[in-house]
């Protein structure tokens, strides 16, 4: 396992620490330099990289704490992955799906209810040509997210979400289990602390 190897070669970090893999998902471990930017590893195993290119800078999580429970079933052909990426001064909710064979297109409804009766309404749109040079930043359709959006993201528990199109015909609607939810905020707990004590400051 990647991290008990981490733990074992590097003496600096103190031996208790491998308990914050599993009990502090947004304590930042350590950090490292990149040729084209800086990897920033997290407890709760959720590892994301800042970018430089000559366009600005970029966001992504090279590997998140849900990524074995988030996804998402809209059809029987498709599960769809939930994450966050930034794109110079814009931050987006990520999908990624197979194409062909999901329903879900560009000018499409995201509705998602939180555990307080609070209700986000996104739109999805097409993603722009990909960002920098690494594959990270591709996704099928994304949603905009402004800072009430993200901060509503990592204090609130996701509850249910459900699909409709741009004609108001429901797609797809289910629950999230409590895992899914927790583990969804906890990523945008730790996606909003890099923004704001990191992204910036590159």
């Amino acid at each position: 396992m990647f991290f008990s190897k981490l733990f074992k070669k590097n003496d600096v970090l103190d031996k208790n620490m491998e308990r914050h893999l599993l009990f502090a998902p947004n304590y930042l471990i350590t950090t490292q330099e990149l040729n084209h930017g800086k990897r920033y590893i997290y407890g709760g195993h959720s590892i994301l990289i800042i970018e430089e290119t000559p366009q600005g800078p970029g966001l992504y999580f090279e590997r998140s704490r849900t990524a074995r429970s988030n996804k998402i079933i809209v059809d029987t052909n498709s599960q769809i992955h939930i994450g966050f990426q930034s794109i110079q001064n814009d931050h987006y909710l990520i999908l990624g799906l197979r194409q062909e064979l999901t329903q879900l297109k560009a000018g499409d409804f995201m509705d998602l209810e939180f555990n307080s009766n609070q209700n986000l309404r996104l739109q999805l749109e097409s993603p722009a040509e990909n960002f920098g040079n690494s594959k990270h930043y591709a996704c099928n359709l994304r949603a905009q997210l402004d800072p009430d959006m993200i901060n509503s993201l990592k204090t609130k528990t996701l509850v249910r979400y459900s699909f409709e199109n741009a004609k108001g015909k429901k797609i797809a609607e289910a629950e999230f289990d409590n895992d899914f939810g927790r583990k969804l905020r906890e990523l945008a707990q730790t996606f909003s602390f890099t923004l704001m004590h990191y992204y910036k400051k590159q």
